[in-house]
């Protein structure tokens, strides 16, 4: 579990390609990422910002700046005015004073939040301390989606190594929405096909509606949610195969996808599993993580402006590194 897989590895090379900027809010408070990020600064994966509140609070790490780490202190550093300007004007109409965002600025979430939408940095990790929802609400109210209309979706990576070969999966939605309507789900397939290829994970994603059901074996409403949005596809000109709806052994069991779904294009061979809701994803990915010996990764969000991402509260130093490296490779 502790070694690096070659796609694990291909991804931090890639990374080191782009030279980006990351911040990390939790340094101040979180060893876990104090560790990782100094570690992803010293393989050049990125250029790593920690945040602290107080000028002392690594000093026990014998952080040393150079190109690729900087520290700021949220209190004190000049870039902090422009900051709070900036959280007040784009929230001004939503009830919020210059007291208000003086105070959420000493919130690290929100003051490396604000550093992302003004392009002081490319993009944020956080979660190792925090819940998903702290790391994911100044997002929201912030950074937002790429469009009014983009619903914001999130995704885990799954990887081992078995049997002598490499195993990806994507897992859609484990992290952010509870009960998605059908349309939503049809969004969220989309935009996780789009980032199993775009992000160098999948190259060709093959995405599994799942249910307890297969082809109308079984009736109720989660059942015809999928059902209903394999319906909506259908109609799209999509670039991915799909199918559904789907139980998970018709998705991954070529024998069992030859007796439930003979003509399916998804022949047992499916790699991106969408969700008809959140329990059935966050107990899905913990299942093959705890169970299965999949590495996780996630919640990664999609469809947002910029990437601002969540790690588990159970990450380690290598995962954390590992969801930094999948930060810079988003658009």
């Amino acid at each position: 579990m502790g070694k690096t897989s070659n796609i694990e590895e291909r991804w931090l090379e890639s990374a080191r390609l782009l030279n980006k900027t990351i911040v990390l809010p939790e340094a101040g408070f979180s060893e876990r990422v104090t560790k990782a990020g100094i570690s992803a600064a010293e393989q050049k994966i990125a250029k790593i910002i920690l945040l602290v509140s107080d000028d002392k609070e690594l000093d026990k790490y014998g952080v040393v700046e150079n190109d690729y780490l900087q520290i700021i202190n949220v209190r004190t550093h000049e870039c902090r005015e422009m900051l709070v300007s900036a959280l007040y004007e784009k929230r001004k109409a939503k009830g919020l004073d210059m007291e208000g965002a003086n105070k959420l600025i000493d919130n690290p979430v929100y003051f490396g939040t604000m550093m992302v939408d003004l392009s002081l940095a490319d993009g944020l990790v956080a979660g190792a301390e925090i819940a998903t929802a702290e790391t994911f609400k100044p997002a929201f109210q912030i950074i937002k989606g790429k469009t009014k209309d983009t619903k914001i979706s999130s995704f885990f990576v799954m990887v081992r190594e078995y049997e002598g070969e490499e195993q990806v999966y994507l897992l859609s939605d484990c992290g952010v929405n509870i009960d998605p309507t059908v349309d939503e789900v049809v969004e969220i397939a989309k935009f996780t096909a789009e980032s199993a290829r775009n992000i160098g994970f999948i190259a060709d994603p093959k995405v599994a509606l799942l249910a307890y059901s297969t082809k109308g074996s079984a009736d109720g409403e989660d059942a015809e949610k999928m059902r209903s949005a394999k319906a909506i596809l259908d109609t799209m000109d999509v670039d991915f195969v799909y199918d559904g709806e789907m139980q998970l052994d018709c998705a991954v069991v070529p024998s069992v996808a030859a007796l439930k779904a003979p003509n399916s294009p998804i022949k047992g061979d499916a790699n991106v599993f969408v969700f008809p809701n959140l329990s059935a994803g966050n107990i899905g990915y913990k299942l093959m993580q705890r169970f299965g010996g999949f590495k996780a990764y996630g919640p990664i969000a999609q469809g947002m402006r910029k990437p601002i991402n969540d790690v588990s509260r159970g990450a380690t130093v290598n995962d954390i590194v590992q969801a930094i490296a999948i930060t810079v490779l988003q658009d």
